[in-house]
């Protein structure tokens, strides 16, 4: 196992504050499928499959919670206004 984890992968993430963070976990749950091909203790595997699943838990939290605030701007009319608010004004 490494120690000195400091510039062993590097990458960057860009976007909103949201896109970063399921970039993030998405590359955390990539890492920890490696890490499970690259154990050979039963135990490590049986605890990073553990991580692996709860990550695949909280990015599917996520998505559902943004489809259910999508929804929700829908049907109070908000996305609507949203939508017309950034139409660019017409000179009559």
């Amino acid at each position: 196992m490494a120690t000195d984890l400091i510039g062993f992968d590097n990458f960057t993430l860009k976007g909103d504050p949201l896109s970063r963070a399921i970039a993030a976990l998405r590359v955390a749950r990539l890492q920890v499928r490696f890490a499970i091909a690259d154990t050979q203790s039963w135990r490590l595997e049986a605890a990073l499959s553990d991580i692996e699943d709860e990550i695949g838990v909280h990015l599917a939290t996520m998505a559902n919670a943004v489809e259910n605030d999508a929804a929700e701007a829908e049907e109070s009319g908000e996305a609507e206004a949203r939508r017309q608010a950034e139409l660019p004004l017409r000179v009559a």
